[in-house]
């Protein structure tokens, strides 16, 4: 009787969770088809394309590719992309990891306040800034130049970056903070003792996300780096084709090399955001 129970109580939990699967089967074909589309198309000629785009090649080719690095110079956009991006999350994580945990685990005078202004920042459109920002990078100088774009996308990075850190330190248990101060520990060596390795989760989480916005980011790129050399990848490629021709399988082995770099972030890192998103939702 009880194994009875047992697998009807399964048989009615797999006729339940069938709906479900198809709808999830559904959404990461949504999600996974994108991607086959502009990695097929990216390895054929633009005739071959145009012959017939949703089937497979009838010509493999990787010239799309060798255009793209020699006359359009996305090699050395890729370098200064990888650059800008590698620079600012290093500042974002050094500069928010302090402030989120004074925030989070010190008696800070208004805490609460400076909570709430960082919230009330994230929720100021970029576009309202673009001019103030631009005139004040313009007279320091540091329009075309890699630091005033550094600058840019740190300053914008901080309310959010600092706002998820705080939350996510303040699941780290008091106890073990005071441990580590009885033995004598300091607020640096606490930090890198106790914080970093208990809250590397939210970090690693913020580090993937940091990088995903200044990589994919084009308005400010534009504006800031006017010098050809300069450019960096999002701009680089938005310059591909012309207003009536356009070349899909150039345009997706671009598409593809800028997303490279994100997939296999998230690939690796995939584990750390679950858990940094789970943590900072349960706050």
């Amino acid at each position: 009787m009880a194994e009875e129970t047992i697998i009807s109580k399964r048989l009615t939990s797999g006729r339940a969770n069938g709906p479900v699967f198809i709808i999830l089967a559904l959404i990461a074909t949504s999600i996974v088809y994108p991607l086959y589309f502009v990695i097929i198309t990216s390895a054929r000629p633009n005739v071959d394309y145009l012959r017939d785009p949703f089937g497979l090649p009838g010509e493999w080719t990787f010239d799309n590719y060798a255009r793209l690095i020699e006359v359009y110079g996305v090699g050395q956009a890729f370098l200064n992309s990888l650059y800008v991006a590698v620079v600012t999350i290093v500042l974002v994580l050094v500069l928010a990891t302090l402030a989120g945990y004074g925030l989070a685990k010190y008696p800070v005078p208004g805490a609460k306040y400076a909570t709430a202004i960082f919230v009330s920042l994230m929720l100021i459109p970029g576009a309202v800034l673009i001019i103030p920002t631009y005139v004040m990078l313009a007279r320091l100088g540091l329009v075309g130049n890699y630091w005033g774009l550094i600058l840019v996308y740190v300053s914008s990075a901080l309310p959010f970056a600092v706002f998820f850190l705080s939350l996510s330190f303040r699941g780290i248990p008091v106890e073990v903070i005071e441990a580590a101060r009885i033995d004598g520990a300091g607020f640096f060596r606490t930090l890198w003792s106790i914080i970093l390795p208990m809250g590397s989760s939210g970090i690693a989480t913020l580090a993937v996300l940091q990088f995903l916005g200044v990589w994919n980011e084009l308005l400010w790129a534009l504006i800031l780096i006017p010098e050809q050399s300069m450019k960096l990848l999002t701009p680089t490629l938005a310059s591909i084709g012309t207003r009536f021709l356009t070349d899909q399988p150039l345009v997706s082995a671009g598409l593809f090399i800028t997303a490279s770099v994100p997939l296999l972030l998230l690939l690796f890192a995939s584990k750390y955001v679950m858990q940094g998103l789970q943590v900072g939702v349960s706050r």
